[in-house]
């Protein structure tokens, strides 16, 4: 029964989702043209960059004030862990927001249209987030083989 509470919450955010994106490519679609030349470098860059973020919203202790009013603590095997909010508006919100690759959609989304509007400054804030998560990879990776 709280599966359908937040599945009806999870449908509305995919319509203001559509809607938020039909209205800006309707009246700013002239400017999508910068798009175009978007070379392999820039989308690796942006690409990058929404990963990094997605990761920083859902899973760092930096953003914990952000999350905390769509979930609760719990106790887990001895250590305090957050879980999403069992359900409604809040508990919807706690799902996407835990789910990394839900949050990336709506981060991408925000960085392609502040690109679209700001290329400057969102390449380099999209630089200094790439090259986190480049870190973040590369640590991983590495944290791998000395295991």
């Amino acid at each position: 029964m709280k599966q359908k509470r937040v599945f009806k919450w999870l449908t509305l955010d995919m319509v203001i989702f559509l809607v938020a994106n039909i209205f800006l490519i309707s009246y700013f679609g002239d400017r999508l043209s910068i798009l175009g030349d978007l070379g392999y470098f820039k989308l690796l860059v942006l690409g990058l960059a929404a990963y990094r973020a997605a990761n920083i919203l859902s899973n760092e202790s930096i953003t914990k004030p952000l999350r905390a009013p769509f979930v609760d603590e719990t106790q887990r095997d001895g250590k305090i862990v957050e879980e999403p909010k069992k359900s409604g508006f809040l508990g919807a919100m706690g799902n996407l927001i835990y789910c990394p690759s839900c949050t990336g959609v709506w981060l991408a989304a925000a960085l392609v249209y502040f690109y679209i509007f700001y290329p400057e400054p969102t390449f380099l804030v999209a630089l200094f987030l790439a090259l986190s998560a480049i870190e973040r990879i590369l640590a991983a990776i590495l944290g791998r083989i000395k295991a």
